[in-house]
């Protein structure tokens, strides 16, 4: 599982649970995501059920292991508590986060819509902004800038990856489609703006394609989750290991060490 995608991991569960109730792995891994989302108690309890529920997978090695790692969150959790109470003995108990939450803001949970569609790839670490925008005739695509100078192009029905440019020697940050052409406005860091149409299939394959994009946006995950210090010299254009292979502008010569700062590896 990527980093960052445990809440919807748990999306995905609770809807193959709504449509199989007996589903084993969606059971087991609805708690393993709750656990990565730190909701401890939430997931003993999913945990607690699914043994319920499949008690031939009580003593499987990995509910042992979901077990053992929730108990030590709670005893961590416990154990940090007592510690600003100024000691005392220690008592484990799964209580809800809705103990702590008042009954206004309750209601406004229950009210309250998640999302529905969720674009991947692209990365903002950097900047205050990275704009997206609906594209196409039908607004059929969603636009997105990155930190990596590449400008990101979804499905908006499908959310699938359909194309990546490189907009910006660094950032791109904003973009606009004209509102009655087939152009698009990209604008960041470099002194430029750069309008966007459409090219002949007949023309050589254009410089700023990026092949590429799964690269691209493994690159961007690793960025995301990168020492900030890191991220900052990437942004300078030093090259750290661990951060440009496989990304946007393609493979790096690793022989070389020109221009190299080398970084602990994410």
């Amino acid at each position: 599982m990527r980093d960052g995608d445990h809440y919807d991991a748990l999306r995905d569960c609770l809807k193959a649970i709504s449509l199989n109730p007996c589903h084993l792995k969606a059971h087991f891994r609805l708690a393993r995501c709750l656990f990565e989302l730190k909701y401890v108690a939430e997931a003993l309890e999913c945990l607690d059920d699914f043994k319920g529920k499949f008690p031939e997978q009580a003593h499987s090695s990995a509910c042992d292991a979901l077990d053992r790692d929730i108990n030590a969150a709670l005893f961590s959790k416990s154990d940090n508590a007592e510690d600003k109470k100024g000691g005392g003995p220690i008592r484990l108990r799964a209580t809800g986060r809705k103990d702590s939450i008042s009954e206004d803001e309750m209601v406004l949970r229950e009210r309250s819509y998640d999302y529905k569609f969720r674009y991947c790839g692209h990365c903002n670490t950097t900047t205050d902004i990275k704009e997206a925008n609906f594209f196409g005739s039908n607004a059929q695509y969603i636009v997105s800038g990155s930190d990596d100078g590449s400008f990101f192009i979804w499905e908006k029905e499908t959310t699938n990856l359909v194309r990546v440019l490189q907009g910006d020697e660094s950032i791109v940050n904003c973009l606009q489609p004209h509102p009655s052409y087939c152009f698009l406005a990209t604008s960041g860091i470099d002194p430029v703006v750069r309008l966007w149409n459409p090219r002949p299939e007949s023309e050589t394959l254009n410089g700023r394609v990026v092949v590429d994009m799964e690269g691209a946006s493994q690159a961007n995950q690793r960025r995301m989750n990168a020492d900030p210090l890191e991220v900052m010299l990437l942004n300078m254009g030093y090259r750290i290991t661990g951060l440009t292979s496989g990304g946007a502008g393609g493979s790096d010569d690793e022989d070389s060490s020109e221009g190299q700062v080398q970084c602990r590896p994410s």
